[in-house]
């Protein structure tokens, strides 16, 4: 029987790409921006698949709340917080009763860290309150939910999220640059994801723990 460890190696394996030692290009600034430009010799292929803003009937960011409103421990009619280090995989600390002021997911809906290189993103298993380091996208077809946060949490949306971070001390994505992340069309034509939806980072860190 494979080792966890192993099991986790071979879901994480994918095509090997040729190193590149250098490159330059030209590019006008006038069409793409410089960020884009610098990121990768062939700008063109960040533009291949559906933006994000195209496959989801909204995409908005949760909001901040006064801490001293939240329980610390589940009560009837509160709902779980949502936040950004819950996304990254930490357990759920904070409950909130639902105000008519109230950020929500439902159940189904994408949510996606604000902050960070990863995007942690998560399909929402129950209702929830979200917070201002969350992002929530409720896709058009929910069907391709999985495939959307499993195509974030791979290598390729890593790098791309990469290349749209700003922010030199807290590197965050904006929501105009999320909502123009394109998803592959090979993505959105998969029956079931192409690997497990959470981020290897995660599978790795319970992993080491479960021991």
């Amino acid at each position: 029987m494979a080792s966890p460890l192993a099991a986790v190696e071979s879901q994480s394996r994918g095509k090997e790409e040729d190193a590149v030692a250098t490159w330059w290009t030209t590019a006008d600034l006038r069409r793409i921006e410089w960020k884009i430009a610098l990121a990768t010799p062939e700008p063109e292929r960040l533009f291949d698949g559906v933006p994000l803003a195209d496959l989801a009937i909204e995409i908005k960011p949760g909001k901040s709340f006064d801490r001293n409103t939240t329980l610390t421990a589940p009560a009837d009619g509160a709902l779980p917080v949502m936040t950004g280090s819950g996304l990254a995989g930490r357990p759920i600390t904070r409950w909130m009763i639902e105000t008519p002021t109230s950020s929500v997911a439902e159940a189904g809906d994408l949510l996606i860290a604000v902050v960070g290189e990863r995007a942690n993103a998560r399909v929402a298993e129950k209702r929830s309150i979200i917070d201002s380091g969350v992002y929530r996208v409720r896709l058009a077809e929910p069907h391709l939910t999985k495939m959307v946060a499993a195509f974030l949490n791979g290598q390729p949306g890593y790098g791309l999220r990469n290349i749209l971070l700003f922010g030199n001390v807290i590197p965050r994505v904006s929501l105009k640059d999320l909502g123009q992340m394109r998803i592959p069309e090979s993505v959105l034509r998969r029956d079931a994801p192409d690997g497990p939806l959470e981020p290897l980072a995660e599978r790795l860190e319970r992993l080491l723990w479960s021991k």
